[in-house]
């Protein structure tokens, strides 16, 4: 684009080493003005490859972001080489009705305020927000009128040296190195968007046979070894509903149930078909419909869960796993799911015999086999009558270490 001047309100700051300008800025200056970070990388195979990362599908993804009502981005990361920018301070303050708030303001805070000017033939490029920028340009190339809409973005100053590039490159990978995911935890406590976090949230907050200690809200996903009243974790339960809510929705991966929040009605349909689900599970499996009914669940659940092992549904990766197979049954078989689960109550559930001893329930140590859970699909596969997509007979022998010739399967479900 041509050389043209444009000034940005800026605050100056100080960060370690670093001077930085935290400015506000349009979004068609952003889309127009800023660059990937292939600056960074002067080999042009990693530059490409950058590029073609940036611009697919999460792109995609971001735009459609900026097109809801709500939407916010934190401050991207740009570094500038070249050109000619210029910091002007705003220098006295005055006031007459009030001059002694003046001296309050420390000479620091005075030179922090001011304006930041762009000549136009800076070189500038993004060190964290990629992705951001990518969905910038797209909302903006596909006509999203967001144009004057204004994010926050820090500026960093960029040498072409090879000690520049260097420290450019180190920062670059320390702001995408040390960016932590949102952990599941907290989506579930805080999403408004979320389709399961806010389904979660109705049903621990609103629903007796729902409420802690019922369903353990805890910071763990996993279950404590000393719990011996939930019947799962927030996060397990969080787990199932995303399950059994991409089978009602008929979309494969969750990005829709996670990032666009339905409407009020779509909600209650969503909480309706997750109590009918634990409803069928319940009619299907005595013990769970009398720890969601107890006063005193411990005295169901003490029962079904501890060093014996106990009963499938009472583990969280139980749970999972039964889930998964009532959902392939459903799918298969073109029913409702909780018609699947009806068809699937004579399922074994005990920990310590088969299909699960040996696959996820290790007997000697009393203990969970987290990486067993795949075989022990397959299994339930086999025993509902459906294929599987390995040798099941194999993969169970290999698993319990006996020999292919005397391994006996489960037998199938009348």
């Amino acid at each position: 684009m041509p050389a043209i001047p444009f000034v940005l309100p800026a605050l100056r700051g100080y960060f370690g080493d670093w001077i930085y300008y935290a400015c506000i800025m349009p979004l068609s200056e952003v889309a127009a003005r800023v660059r990937y970070a292939k600056e960074v990388h002067p080999n042009v195979a990693l530059s490409q490859l950058i590029q073609r990362s940036l611009e697919g599908a999460r792109a995609a993804h971001i735009a459609e972001y900026l097109a809801t009502k709500e939407r916010f981005f934190n401050s991207l990361v740009l570094a500038t080489y070249g050109g000619s920018p210029e910091w002007f301070e705003v220098g006295n303050f005055a006031s007459t009705s009030k001059p002694s708030l003046i001296e309050q303001i420390s000479v620091t805070a005075m030179d922090a305020l001011g304006f930041l000017r762009l000549s136009g033939s800076e070189k500038i490029f993004a060190i964290d927000g990629q992705h951001r920028l990518a969905g910038i340009k797209k909302a903006l190339s596909d006509g999203l009128d967001v144009a004057n809409e204004q994010v926050s973005v820090l500026f960093v100053g960029h040498h072409r040296t090879p000690a520049g590039l260097q420290r450019t490159r180190r920062l670059f990978t320390t702001l995408n190195k040390t960016a932590i995911p949102v952990q599941k935890r907290d989506i579930i406590a805080l999403d408004e968007d979320d389709v399961m976090a806010i389904t979660a949230r109705r049903l621990v907050e609103t629903n007796p046979s729902f409420r802690d200690p019922k369903i353990a809200v805890i910071a763990t996903a996993n279950i404590p070894p000393m719990n011996r009243t939930c019947l799962t974790t927030i996060a397990g339960l969080y787990d199932v509903l995303k399950l059994i809510f991409e089978f009602k929705s008929g979309k494969r991966g969750d990005r829709s149930l996670r990032f666009n929040r339905p409407s009020d009605n779509r909600l209650d349909d969503y909480y309706s078909f997750a109590v009918d689900y634990f409803d069928a599970l319940g009619r299907a499996f005595r013990p769970v419909s009398e720890v969601l009914a107890a006063k005193n669940p411990r005295l169901v659940t003490e029962k079904h869960r501890g060093s014996h092992g106990g009963h499938l549904l009472f583990r969280p990766l139980g749970l999972e796993l039964f889930t998964r197979t009532a959902i392939d049954v459903a799918a298969a078989r073109k029913i409702a799911l909780c018609e699947a689960v009806s068809e699937l109550r004579s399922l074994p559930t005990n920990l310590a015999r088969p299909p699960y001893r040996g696959t996820i329930w290790d007997s000697g140590r009393s203990k969970m086999i987290v990486s067993g859970k795949s075989v022990a699909r397959d299994v339930l596969l086999y025993m509902v009558g459906l294929k599987s997509r390995v040798p099941v007979a194999k993969v169970y022998a290999r698993a319990l270490g006996e020999p292919l010739t005397t391994v006996k399967l489960p037998r199938p479900l009348s």
